[in-house]
């Protein structure tokens, strides 16, 4: 849901920024649930032709900003490549130390977020309030909800952008 909100969003800002998601337990080639699938259309989100797939190093090389939605998902990629744990922040972290740093302007991305990882205190990806739980599993209305949050972040991300 994140990423499909993420890529709509950004596209109706006219900015041309190449999302991509992948995950960390390896659920590769699963489409999205029912529920997802659901509460993104009621949105105006497509997302029934989404696809899993597995975190990879090519990805972790391409990615200028990785965005993790739990610590444990942020430390994973950081275990997969050494290297994508400066990039790497929780959505709702990267959110806020961005509003603590000021937007992006004219800024390559890269440089940007190389400020946003100084403002982390040394070895910490996230915090727990930083965190957007999984709602795999949950009935639908948990979805709305996690969808409502990613919805509020992204919106944020974007305008720091």
């Amino acid at each position: 849901m994140a990423e499909a909100l993420l890529r709509h969003h950004l596209s109706e800002a006219g900015h041309s920024i190449d999302v991509a998601s992948a995950g960390t337990l390896g659920w590769s080639g699963k489409p999205a649930t029912t529920h997802a699938v659901e509460v993104l259309s009621e949105r105006g989100v497509p997302l029934a032709d989404h696809v899993s797939r597995k975190l990879t190093r090519e990805l972790l090389d391409d990615a200028d900003l990785v965005l993790a939605m739990t610590r444990t998902h942020a430390w994973a990629v950081a275990a997969h490549d050494d290297d994508a744990a400066a990039r790497t922040f929780l959505l709702d972290e990267v959110v806020r130390l961005g509003e603590q740093a000021g937007p992006r302007g004219g800024e390559p991305l890269g440089g940007w977020v190389a400020e946003l990882d100084a403002l982390r205190p040394p070895d910490r990806l996230g915090r727990a309030t930083d965190e957007i739980t999984d709602p795999a599993g949950e009935p639908i209305e948990v979805y709305r909800g996690c969808a409502d949050r990613l919805e509020r972040s992204v919106r944020r991300l974007i305008a720091l952008l």
